[in-house]
């Protein structure tokens, strides 16, 4: 492979990765501006979630704090936990993004990188040493 198609190969990968980490950031700051609303506690509560992580708890019913501390603390997380799933749901997203999975692609990119860039200086090299001999056998100094 030639050093003008390498580099292009790395810039074509470079900027599928940039690419899909661009849309993968639009996607969540678009599905962010949804909300869901679900209520817990047999009405009491009712708890807004977006897909951006957004939680508000709005207890609408005064007697929702006559239940007990651990009641309610389970129900408002009951609550919160299946308004972020269907926000996620509306959304369209099936969960997190795989952010694992994103930086795998670009540390491989980043090897690949690196060893073209490699294999292109020791070219570079390679090449500037025979012109320096040829220079030097073309004026009897070898």
């Amino acid at each position: 492979m030639s050093s003008s198609s390498e580099s292009n190969g790395i810039a074509e990968a470079l900027g599928k990765a940039l690419a899909i980490a661009r849309d993968a950031q639009r996607a969540q700051e678009e599905s962010g501006a949804q909300t869901v609303e679900v209520e817990a506690a047999d009405g009491m509560v009712r708890i807004s979630a977006t897909t951006a992580g957004k939680v508000a708890v709005d207890i609408v019913d005064p007697r929702a704090v006559r239940l007990s501390k651990e009641q309610l603390s389970e129900e408002i997380t009951a609550g919160v936990n299946a308004a972020l799933d269907a926000a996620r749901e509306q959304a369209g997203i099936p969960g997190a993004i795989d952010l694992e999975g994103l930086n795998e692609k670009v540390e491989e990119l980043q090897q690949q990188s690196v060893q073209r860039l490699s294999s292109f200086m020791n070219t570079l090299t390679e090449s500037h040493a025979r012109i320096v001999q040829t220079a030097a056998d073309g004026r009897g100094l070898s």
